[in-house]
């Protein structure tokens, strides 16, 4: 039987690095083999903030991309600010509040107010014009759309009313209940244009997709009418060759973006309190941050006298390189984002790190979705960003395990892997093709 076809319409796709973009590669990448052929729209000359080439090799032989130019406003704030053309524009996430310039509280204004749903709203009517010429030579079975950015979903609205395809949305993090949108300072005319973009966007399209059950739950009292889960997963063809070694150290690795909103205060308490009141933790802790670390969490962390003896800063590389750093390990940190959404946010590199077979520190909020499946496949403990001694505790017992070697490995995680998760959509997929 011949492969039905999916449109896939995303503005992250490889080159770009991150976890933004590996959701749907890597479930394109395994779509094939359940009887999809997907075709991915994305832009042409993107102004990605992080680059990783080495993702391409997971792009499917048989997958087809259609490029188009896309017109971004980051090169116009690059003029403004005497920056070079390779320089990346602060996406608004990352910046020190105490000392921000005017520009930057200007630009952050504009973000909220002006640019809405995003900065990539300029790409959608030409988005629209050049689809909707090409949906009958694409002639797809179904369309998807993946936020963030949240405009790709205007795209999947124009193309779903116009053509009458089933259209899924996919919601990769809330859209105007997004935890970041405060800090572009909106107004209420512009909270409420999101909110009515939004409301329109998940009453009009035929399913919208979540990426935990906490999330979905919101997305239904949103206004969406047909909704189910798609976690994020790991790959299980990255870990053919990966060994996870015993740590010589008691080293607590992350990999990331670490914002303030996701700066873990009591946890850097919590270690500089063990540092000085065990000498054997002081001498066996080693901290590694990869990625882009915020600055106040640098500053927070220089406050500290042995946690900022302890802690390495590295700068992002590609994503192979970070599996080999997670194998060489004792803890695996996982920060989730201390916001009132945080009981649905899942960090991408939870999966991953399941499958890395190391113990996993957490810190958020414990009624949550990743609270449910650290406790599930007996992964790892979490605790409060608010509660310092449970965060103590925690650690404590982590440290007791690598000093005894009593970590026990982990438990049921194959249905978070790719390939599982792309079978599962498949079937969804299916299950509205004969809906029709």
């Amino acid at each position: 039987m011949k492969n039905k076809k999916v449109l896939i319409i995303s503005y992250y796709w490889p080159p770009a690095g991150g976890p933004g973009v590996q959701r749907w590669l890597k479930l394109s990448k395994y779509l094939p083999q359940y009887g999809w052929d997907p075709i991915i729209y994305t832009p042409e000359n993107p102004d990605f903030q992080v680059l990783d080439e080495t993702l391409s090799k997971d792009i499917h032989p048989d997958t087809q991309v259609i490029k188009h130019p896309i017109w971004e406003p980051y090169a116009f704030f690059r003029k403004l600010t005497g920056k070079n053309k390779q320089e990346k524009v602060n996406s608004g996430l990352l910046f020190d509040e105490k000392n921000i310039s005017l520009f930057t509280k200007l630009a952050l204004w504009v973000r909220g107010n002006i640019l809405i749903p995003d900065p990539r709203k300029f790409w959608v009517k030409p988005s629209i014009k050049y689809l909707i010429k090409r949906i009958p030579n694409i002639n797809p079975d179904i369309i998807i759309t993946t936020g963030p950015p949240h405009s790709m979903h205007l795209i999947g609205l124009k193309l779903h009313k116009e053509t009458g395809i089933p259209w899924l949305a996919d919601f990769r993090d809330p859209w105007s209940n997004l935890d970041v949108l405060d800090i572009f300072s909106p107004s209420k005319y512009a909270k409420n244009k999101q909110r009515r973009l939004e409301k329109k966007v998940l009453e009009t399209a035929t399913a919208t997709i979540a990426v935990s059950s906490n999330w979905e739950k919101e997305l239904r009292s949103l206004g969406a009418k047909n909704t189910f889960t798609i976690t994020n997963g790991f790959d299980e063809s990255d870990f053919k060759t990966y060994q996870a070694t015993k740590a010589t150290k008691f080293s607590i690795v992350y990999g990331g973006i670490i914002t303030s909103f996701r700066n873990p205060v009591l946890l850097w308490v919590a270690l500089e309190e063990l540092c000085s009141e065990i000498h054997s933790f002081r001498e066996d802790l080693a901290i590694t941050l990869a990625g882009t670390i915020d600055n106040l969490v640098k500053k927070d962390i220089s406050h500290f006298t042995y946690l900022s003896e302890k802690t390495k800063y590295i700068n992002y590389f590609p994503h192979q390189e970070l599996l080999n750093m997670y194998s060489q390990s004792a803890i695996l940190l996982l920060l989730l984002n201390n916001t009132p959404n945080a009981q649905g946010h899942i960090p991408g590199k939870l999966f991953e790190y399941l499958a890395c077979q190391k113990p996993i520190l957490a810190v958020g909020v414990t009624d949550g979705d990743v609270a449910n499946i650290l406790k599930e496949t007996k992964t790892g403990c979490i605790a409060e960003f608010k509660d310092k001694q449970q965060i103590k505790d925690n650690i404590q017992l982590l440290y007791e395990q690598f000093k005894n070697d009593t970590y026990q490995t982990t438990a049921n995680i194959e249905k978070y892997s790719r390939k599982a998760l792309a079978e599962s959509l498949s079937d969804k997929m299916y299950g509205i093709m004969n809906k029709r």
